[in-house]
C-alpha cells in the first residue's frame, strides 16, 4: 500500500498536480481571517485586509486603525470598542454589525454599506461617510464633528447623534 501511495503522489507530482491542498485562511498577528473568527482584542494596526470575510467575526476591542479593509465582508461582525481610526473601509459591507462605542475618527467609510448598523456613542470625527448606505443606521450619541455625510456636507463641530 506504501508503494502504491509513493507510485501515485510521483504520478501527481509528474502532472503537476502534487500537493493540492486546501487553501487555509491567512493569519495575521495570531488572528485567524476568515468568517465567524474570534480575535477580540486582536492587533491589527495596519493589517491589509483588503477583500478579507470576517462575516459574524468577533473583532470586539480589536485595534485596527489604519487597517486596509477596503470591501471587505464584516456583516453581523462584532466591532464594539474597536479601534478602526484612520481605517480604510471603502466598499465594505458592515451591514448588521454591532459598532457600539467604535472608535472610526478619520475612517474612509465612502461607499460602504452600513445598513442596520448600531453607532451608538461611536467616535466619527472627520470621518468619510460620502456615498455610504447608511439606511436604518442608529448614530444615537455619535461624535459627527468634522464628518464628511453620506450626501457629501461637512457636519459642524459638535454634531452629536446627527449631522448638523
Amino acid at each position: 500500500m506504501r508503494r502504491r501511495s509513493r507510485t501515485a503522489s510521483a504520478a501527481l507530482a509528474f502532472l503537476g498536480l502534487a500537493s493540492v491542498a486546501t487553501a487555509q485562511a491567512p493569519v495575521v498577528n495570531g488572528c485567524r481571517i476568515e468568517p465567524a473568527t474570534n480575535c477580540s482584542f486582536a492587533k491589527l494596526e495596519g493589517a491589509a485586509l483588503r477583500g478579507a470575510n470576517l462575516e459574524q467575526a468577533s473583532l470586539h476591542g480589536a485595534v485596527l486603525a489604519g487597517a486596509d479593509l477596503r470591501d471587505a465582508n464584516l456583516q453581523l461582525a462584532d466591532l464594539q470598542v474597536a479601534n478602526l481610526a484612520k481605517a480604510d473601509l471603502r466598499g465594505a459591507n458592515l451591514e448588521k454589525a454591532h459598532l457600539f462605542a467604535t472608535d472610526l475618527r478619520g475612517a474612509q467609510l465612502q461607499g460602504a454599506k452600513l445598513r442596520d448598523v448600531s453607532l451608538v456613542d461611536a467616535k466619527l470625527e472627520g470621518a468619510n461617510l460620502q456615498g455610504a448606505d447608511a439606511a436604518g443606521v442608529n448614530f444615537s450619541s455619535a461624535d459627527l464633528g468634522g464628518a464628511i455625510w453620506t450626501d457629501g456636507r461637512t457636519c459642524a463641530a459638535g454634531s452629536v447623534g446627527e449631522c448638523r
